[in-house]
């Protein structure tokens, strides 16, 4: 079993919600991010044909960095008549480069996007969140798990987005048949079993 490990991101965003999970886990993991041993941004390049490929190439920008194993995801957004998006905030922002907008910015790009979608698919349409997990240990060898959660993308803001998870503003989870933003901590946790099971799965290994 893995009991410390990197995660391979700069994205506040992520890392919050990477600690939250995996304390759900049950597991004793030690979580390090790159800021806690100084290693400075990394500039990496997505261009994977698979999100596994995607996460694989994200856990293996810090390979040799760290004697420890390395926790990367990737993460696409499937819409029924659409198909799975595996780029969903790249293709949301579409011409505008990430960099040169506030997150406030790309928030309402993210929002304004996704409530098109559902508006044409007569406000609200079946979706789900498509996971993939890797864990590089130092040796090179690769696991990988995955999830899924299923939701209803609809066209109405249901409270204030957050800025990091703008999306989360527009969906019904179909665990709790309720709006993710209306979630109380228990309901958040069943929403989220799917990804706590994978990674529970993948640290155990």
């Amino acid at each position: 079993m893995t009991n410390k490990v990197l995660l391979a991101t700069f994205n506040e965003g992520k890392i919050e919600r990477f600690k939250s999970l995996i304390a759900q886990t049950g597991l004793s993991v030690e979580v390090f991010t790159p800021a806690d041993l100084s290693i400075p941004p990394i500039h990496i390049e997505e261009n994977g044909s698979s999100l596994t490929e995607n996460a694989e190439i994200k856990a293996r920008a810090f390979l040799g960095k760290v004697d420890m194993p390395i926790l990367a995801n990737d993460a696409g957004f499937w819409v029924e008549g659409e198909g799975l998006i595996e780029a969903p905030k790249r293709l949301a922002l579409g011409s505008h480069a990430e960099e040169s907008l506030s997150k406030e910015q790309a928030a309402i790009l993210i929002l304004d996007f996704w409530k098109n979608i559902a508006c044409k698919k007569g406000g609200k349409v079946d979706a789900a969140w498509v996971e993939t997990f890797v864990l590089l240990d130092p040796d090179g060898k690769l696991h990988t798990a995955e999830s899924r959660r299923e939701v209803t993308l609809t066209d109405q803001e249901f409270g204030k987005p957050h800025i990091q998870f703008p999306m989360r503003a527009l969906y019904i989870s179909k665990d709790t048949n309720k709006p993710a933003l209306h979630h109380s901590p228990q309901e958040e946790l069943l929403e989220m079993k799917p990804i706590t099971d994978a990674l529970r799965t993948i640290l155990s290994e």
